[in-house]
């Protein structure tokens, strides 16, 4: 039985790679109960896709149920290098997206509870080359 799980969980991961190849598809949800593995899988989702030269970055923020923009901002930033100097969300977030927009960035946000605005959080989705990797637990939170 660990085969068939081994085997699913492969596929899977072909799914989200194919998808993060497509130029068409910019935003991927992966959801399903807690404990199944999603954080587990989309970091390995992450992994590959950077040693296929898929983007530039891989970023990994991790919202969770009361989301805090600020925290999730610093998670990403840290990861690019980036120091902020502005001290409001919007003023991080304006820096986020200039250090982010026209680069090929793979941005995972894991435990994602309810609708998220990207644009509060400084994630360049309207650019060419960023795209979103989510996690969830609530199949709504994908569409």
């Amino acid at each position: 039985e660990d085969f068939v799980d081994f085997e699913s969980r492969k596929s899977t991961m072909n799914q989200i790679t194919d998808a993060l190849k497509d130029d068409e598809i910019i935003i991927i949800g992966v959801y399903g109960m807690s404990g199944v593995g999603k954080t587990v899988l989309v970091k390995q989702v992450g992994k590959k896709a950077k040693e296929l030269k898929l983007f530039d970055e891989v970023v990994v923020g991790v919202v969770s149920e009361t989301p805090n923009l600020r925290q999730v901002q610093g998670q990403i930033a840290d990861m690019l290098g980036l120091k902020f100097n502005e001290e409001s969300e919007t003023g991080r977030a304006r820096r986020l997206y200039t250090r982010m927009k026209n680069r090929r960035i793979l941005v995972i946000l894991d435990d994602i509870w309810a609708r998220l605005d990207l644009e509060a959080l400084g994630i360049p989705l309207d650019q060419k080359g960023c795209k979103l990797l989510l996690t969830t637990r609530h199949e709504h939170v994908c569409n």
